[in-house]
Parts: structure tokens; sequence; C-alpha cells
């Protein structure tokens, strides 16, 4: 599976989970950094998840995809403590730790950050940063599988994981 399969799985399946208990969310991929410019920008559709990977790591005894859920929810004359931000991050880190990502399997961790400054508060947005690791299996971002796994004589266990499905 190819970064962009996993980040379009990730996207689809938080859409899948959270779309049942806030109709009006606005769930959808995200490139990755934001400035103030695209929060006003990306305000106006709150509230929002956007996911992004912002991490691939392709190291000798782990590989893995780092996401990052990033939560925008505008605030009400009745909310300004933004609790509706705390209702979604609520219900989205369950759906994050459900989902399924076909040979992946993910760490356990996942770290959620409130990002709230004057700034944001000044224009009535509260962001949020909801990050987990996917673990990868061994080799994950080979290009070709040999046909012959004998040339491979590093695959052991986990490591076949992904084989059958060329890339």
């Amino acid at each position: 599976m190819s970064c962009l399969a996993a980040r379009d799985s990730a996207v689809e399946q938080i859409r899948a989970g959270m779309l049942p208990l806030f109709p009006k969310m606005t769930v959808e991929a995200h490139p990755g950094v934001f400035t103030e410019q695209t929060i006003r920008r990306d305000a106006q559709r709150t509230p929002a998840i956007l996911t992004s990977p912002v991490r691939a790591e392709d190291g000798t005894y782990r590989n893995g995809l780092t996401f990052v859920s990033r939560v925008l929810y505008r605030a009400s004359a009745e909310d300004r403590l933004y609790d509706g931000a705390l209702k979604i991050i609520s219900a989205l880190i369950p759906v994050i730790r459900k989902a399924e990502f076909n040979a992946y399997t993910k760490d356990t961790a996942i770290d959620a950050e409130c990002l709230y400054t004057g700034a944001l508060d000044a224009i009535n947005v509260t962001l949020w940063a909801v990050k987990w690791e996917t673990v990868l299996g061994d080799r994950a971002f080979i290009k070709e599988i040999p046909d012959d796994l004998g040339e491979l004589e590093y695959v052991r266990g986990t490591a076949a994981v992904g084989v059958g499905s060329r890339a």
C-alpha cells in the first residue's frame, strides 16, 4: 500500500466513523502545514477534520507513517469554551483506534494537543492536532516484491506483510 493509499484509507475511515455522529462535519485530506491564512480559509468549513501524513519512516528495523488529523472548530455565542471541539476529539480518538489499514498495524499511542491561541480566538476558531503512527510491515516501501521470495533472506514473520500486492 502506498502512502497515498494509506492517507486515503485513513480519511475514508475517519469520515465513516465521524459523519454519523456529526453529519455536517467536513472530513478531508489536507496537504500538511497550516498558516494563519489557510486556517482562516479552512475555518469557513467548520467543524472540520483535515488529515495528512506528516512523516514517512523507511528504517532498518521499522517502517511507518505518522498522520495528523487537525480538528478545526468555530465557536458559537453559546460555546465560547469550544466544548464542541472537545466532543469531536472525544469521538475521533476511538475512530482512529478502531481504523483498519489492511496489512498495517497501528501503535496504540494517539496524541491530541490543543493548539488554541489568542490569534485563533480572535477569528473565533480553535485548532486541535490529533497525531498517530501507523507501523508498516518490514520493507513496506519496496516498489517491487520479487517473485522468488528466496531472494529476500531477511523475510521473517511480519516481514512478509504486503506480499502479493505490487505497489
